[in-house]
């Protein structure tokens, strides 16, 4: 061992319960690897995975356990599918996917993501037929996730794209309805994706970047609920301005924590190091929902009068504190809010103080979007397409990245709880209004933002 790594072979001490790295994304260059050919394609990618993301589980282990930081998930992102594979049928398609299923599986990767197209213009007769073959590749493999982007505050809306997404995303819950439509969790349609990283939901590193980068997502939840904690012991009646500082404060520490852990795997994997992104997610940990945490800054209940405008003091004191900790910060802080993903955000929609509409509008506020939101799996098509429509003028007017995920759970209604897998966890199905809505967004076109 060397001198250098047998520093780190003792964990860190932290004056802060430890903190998850909730991931690790590699980004890979794929873009030589186009072929007419589907048996050479398909071998390439297979051989490349492996040989630049073969290492990558066992590096994240290793620097985990030198650290004393927990990494929770291993992801694997590559060149747009669509910019290698043109040309292919939608057969084909499948076989790719699996393609990425099966090296996915092979390195241990928790997912991998490069089924992704660029829509914000226009759809391509190529782009619509890979948007086509989705439900199929979803239900086909367990790892792969697909992406959309149908908005930009440069080019507006492609309400074309919006519309056929709301049908595709009602036919993968039906592909997969042995799963309550689990499938549809790994479709994600988005609005401003960042050219410089790092990867959201489905999409990939983004242009400029060298072969291979490392981007890791951090959550500052357990630092901030512990800062915050300490506060209010010595000073009960502490104001929101001082409870801001507070968060910034285990904002910066977070960022720092997130850029060694990076600058480490980077240099074991032969790697750069892209972008760090700190932001307000569900952890591991009991009691650290960003329920949990209004409750400490005096708001009662997840939705209830007062969560916009805690979630806008703390999406800005995590930014501020991000961008001051490492010039490799993430230029947005998001607050996530993935329902399958977050006990707090599920027992407000029992207790009635969370619904859809609520968090539709968070969006404006630090929110990325509706993520991970279980709906009715009779919801019209339309009706789905209506709500992308909408948080994608959010998108574009705000100029903020937005993800939606909306997953209707088949043979479910509103009320109802659904257990899924380990990775989505239990919910109740959450309300969806649907009305008219649909024939405006069948209306199709693109609607302009002037931006």
């Amino acid at each position: 061992m060397t001198t250098r790594h047998a520093a780190l072979a003792a964990p860190l001490t932290w004056s802060a319960p430890p903190l998850e790295v909730r991931t690790v994304t590699l980004g890979i260059n794929a873009g030589d690897l186009a072929n007419r050919n589907l048996h050479g394609l398909c071998e390439n990618l297979y051989q490349r995975i492996l040989e630049k993301a073969g290492a990558l589980s066992q590096v994240c282990s290793a620097v985990a356990a030198d650290l004393g930081v927990p990494i929770l998930q291993r992801r694997v992102t590559i060149s747009p599918i669509d910019r290698l594979s043109e040309g292919h049928s939608p057969d084909d398609l499948i076989n790719i996917a699996r393609t990425l299923d099966g090296a996915a599986s092979s390195a241990h990767l928790d997912q991998i993501s490069g089924f992704f197209v660029r829509a914000q213009h226009g759809m391509s007769k190529w782009s619509r037929q890979l948007i086509a073959a989705l439900p199929t590749v979803l239900a086909q493999t367990a790892r792969v996730h697909a992406a959309v982007e149908v908005a930009t505050s440069s080019a507006g809306i492609n309400m074309d794209a919006v519309d056929l997404l709301g049908k595709t995303i009602r036919d993968t819950s039906i592909a997969t309805a042995d799963r309550f439509g689990a499938g549809a969790a790994r479709l994600a349609v988005l609005g401003n994706v960042p050219d410089d990283g790092p990867p959201i939901a489905g999409a990939f590193a983004g242009d400029g970047w060298n072969d291979l980068v490392v981007f890791v997502s951090v959550s500052a939840m357990g630092p901030i609920r512990h800062a915050i904690e300490q506060r209010l012991q010595v000073d009960p009646q502490a104001d929101l301005a001082c409870l801001a500082g507070e968060i910034r404060s285990a904002s910066f520490q977070a960022t720092r924590v997130a850029e060694l852990v990076g600058r480490e795997i980077a240099t074991r994997l032969h790697a750069d190091l892209g972008k760090i992104d700190v932001s307000l997610a569900p952890t591991i940990r009991p009691g650290q929902t960003i329920a949990e945490l209004l409750k400490l800054l005096g708001v009662p209940a997840f939705g209830s009068p007062g969560t916009t405008a805690a979630l806008a003091l703390i999406s800005s004191a995590i930014r501020t504190g991000g961008q001051f900790a490492s010039t490799s910060s993430a230029s947005e802080a998001s607050i996530l809010l993935p329902v399958l993903r977050d006990a707090g955000l599920v027992s407000a929609t029992e207790a009635g103080s969370l619904a859809l509409e609520h968090l539709a509008s968070f969006s404006a506020v630090g929110g990325q979007g509706l993520d991970l939101i279980p709906i009715p799996g009779d919801t019209p098509a339309g009706a789905i397409s209506a709500v992308i429509a909408d948080q994608m003028a959010m998108a574009a007017i705000n100029g903020r990245t937005t993800v939606v995920r909306l997953v209707p759970v088949a043979g479910r209604s509103a009320g109802e709880r659904v257990t899924f897998d380990r990775d989505l966890g239990d919910a109740v199905v959450l309300a969806l209004p649907v009305s008219s809505s649909g024939k405006f967004v069948m209306r199709g076109g693109r609607i302009p933002t002037g931006l």
